[in-house]
């Protein structure tokens, strides 16, 4: 998408006469923001996401969050084990 962006900016970057000059400084600039927030996009949050998404122990939390996060467990296992042997498409 970034890339596609960038390419969309080129022909106004090489754009001749005073229109092209008037909006090269626009193309450059909207061209390096791209830029910026792809590298961003590719190295920064990936890290962040893992920084901030850390699974948690039960026991951490406390009692009062270890009961449904274990029964829920439980729903979603049964649900998987009913569900094993249907098949998902219809047909």
């Amino acid at each position: 998408m970034s890339i596609s962006l960038i390419a969309v900016f080129i022909p106004i970057l090489l754009m001749g006469g005073i229109v092209g000059r008037l909006f090269r400084e626009f193309a450059v600039v909207l061209s390096v923001a791209v830029l910026v927030s792809l590298v961003v996009s590719l190295t920064t949050t990936p890290m962040m996401c893992a920084r901030l998404l850390r699974p948690r122990d039960d026991h951490a939390r406390g009692r009062f969050y270890a009961g449904p996060s274990a029964a829920s467990r439980r729903r979603w296992a049964a649900i998987d084990a009913r569900s094993a042997g249907r098949s998902t498409i219809a047909g």
